[in-house]
């Protein structure tokens, strides 16, 4: 893609995205009524009862996994040509930090290069410091637990 026209396509994307999310979400939150035992409760913890995950969990974990890849050399992609890494010597957590990047626009905040930095960067060392892309999913998603069904 040329550069001139990738922030136009991101723009297009990112607004496809927000509206098939919803309607999923919609989805999801009448098909997890339809079961009888379940339609009285939340959707919170009609999620919980079933084991499904949020889709917004299973987003943020997808966005995870990327990053990994990237930050790990896995994919065909320089990370810096998405990220830029932290300057400051001694950064608390590990050595993968990445430095926020200023966004003013929505549009811009919901990009995959910025809405994933600082879930990256909270992330311990234990889980990005992992040896395959399956320990990473599998580390994630113990110190993720809690996270699995919030909306």
């Amino acid at each position: 893609i040329l550069p001139s026209y990738h922030p136009h396509l991101e723009h297009v994307r990112i607004h496809v995205d927000v509206r098939i999310h919803a309607m999923v979400e919609k989805v999801q939150r009448r098909a997890t009524r339809l079961i009888p035992s379940l339609q009285e409760l939340p959707y919170r913890s009609r999620l919980q009862k079933l084991k499904l995950p949020s889709l917004r969990f299973r987003r943020m974990r997808g966005d995870m996994i990327q990053m990994y890849k990237f930050m790990t050399n896995r994919e065909r992609v320089e990370p810096e040509d998405f990220f830029e890494t932290s300057q400051v010597e001694k950064t608390r957590g590990h050595a993968f930090k990445l430095k926020v990047p200023l966004a003013k626009s929505t549009v811009r905040r919901q990009s995959f290069a910025v809405r994933s930095v600082q879930s990256w960067n909270s992330l311990p060392s234990s889980v990005v410091n992992a040896e395959s892309v399956n320990c990473f999913k599998t580390r994630l998603d113990k110190h993720w637990e809690r996270k699995k069904y919030q909306e």
